[in-house]
């Protein structure tokens, strides 16, 4: 999957050690596949969907929206226009007509995986942990080998504080996409919390160098300020959960 940007933040190492956020999966479902002018008018709705998509990798949000909005007026049923328009929506924090979206694409098809998992992103987002876990858990029943909905359901599990199930579903996202940074750091961070400090230090060490190799220098800077925040004698025990 092309991630063009994580919904809350660069990073994916959620710790209250750093104070870093966690940082949820959801990408722009399909990239463009014919070429397409920035400033020509388009009639043709996979057309102007492809010149939404650039205009989402360019971070040229509103731009992409209005594309988004012209590919459902000229053709209703194109469910990946209306996750996509949704995604956009949930990065300008319009979360309410993101999930709009999310749910016109679960009306035209509720078997629609990515569907349910951009809709739990951002009912994660708003803290509703428990309604984003019945949505991954659907998004999972109907592609049970999608990385982002297990890192996502491990991030929700976190926040309803279920480590061992969050360590889980961290693990099933690494062993279906091994150069997942963000699930490392998460199980870093998990496994430190209850008690295996070498773990941690090893999925600690495995982030930072994934987000180097990626060229993401400031998550790899943070993974590495956190890795020497638990590696001092003062961190050696988990801090207290609140």
């Amino acid at each position: 999957m092309n991630n063009i940007s994580r919904a809350i933040a660069i990073l994916g190492i959620a710790t209250a050690l750093g104070g870093l956020t966690p940082a949820v999966r959801a990408a722009s479902t399909v990239k463009p596949s014919l070429p397409s002018s920035s400033s020509a008018p388009l009639t043709n709705a996979q057309d102007l969907f492809n010149r939404g998509v650039e205009k989402t990798e360019r971070g040229d949000f509103q731009g992409a929206i209005e594309d988004f909005d012209g590919v459902v007026r000229l053709n209703p049923s194109f469910i990946e226009a209306y996750c996509n328009r949704g995604f956009v929506r949930a990065e300008l924090g319009n979360y309410k007509a993101a999930i709009a979206d999310f749910n016109s694409a679960l009306r035209i098809d509720p078997h629609h995986a990515d569907a349910y998992n951009k809709r739990g992103t951002v009912l994660a987002q708003r803290g509703n942990f428990s309604e984003a876990i019945t949505d991954f858990n659907a998004a999972l029943r109907y592609d049970d080998n999608f990385a982002d909905a297990y890192y996502n359901r491990g991030l929700a599990h976190s926040g309803l504080g279920n480590a061992k199930a969050a360590l889980a579903d961290y693990d099933r996202a690494i062993q279906l996409q091994p150069d997942m940074a963000e699930a490392y750091g998460n199980r870093g961070t998990v496994r430190y919390h209850l008690g295996d400090r070498s773990g941690a230090i090893v999925d600690l060490q495995q982030a930072a160098r994934i987000f180097s190799a990626q060229g993401n220098e400031p998550a790899h800077q943070q993974a590495l300020t956190f890795l020497q925040t638990i590696q001092q004698p003062s961190t050696a025990k988990p801090p207290v959960q609140p």
